[in-house]
């Protein structure tokens, strides 16, 4: 694997602090502690950019989720019976030239 290039950033002084006592604590270097750091930041912004193409693909199908089924989901946040985010229960609708 070939050696990365080095990318510079300004922190606020209480940044590095914490970054600099989190490495040590962790007995990790500050550039591995950043660089786990960009690349997790970067998955996760990965995927939820992915969320939305794939969002946006549905819609353009005329497949949604319906607004009783989100609210309904998101009353159960937080409680004992918490339901599993909804999947597509809107369709479009079969006008016979399929």
């Amino acid at each position: 694997m070939a050696a990365g290039g080095t990318f510079s950033v300004r922190l606020p002084p209480e940044t590095k602090r914490e970054l600099e006592e989190y490495a040590k604590a962790t007995k990790r270097s500050s550039a591995f502690i950043v660089k786990e750091a960009v690349e997790a930041h970067l998955a996760e912004r990965r995927a939820y950019l992915e969320a939305i193409e794939e969002g946006e693909r549905e819609a353009d199908l005329g497949v949604f989720v319906s607004g009783e089924a989100v609210f309904k989901w998101m009353e159960s946040w937080g409680t004992d019976k918490e339901l599993p985010r909804p999947e597509p229960d809107v369709f479009p609708a079969n006008d016979g030239k399929s």
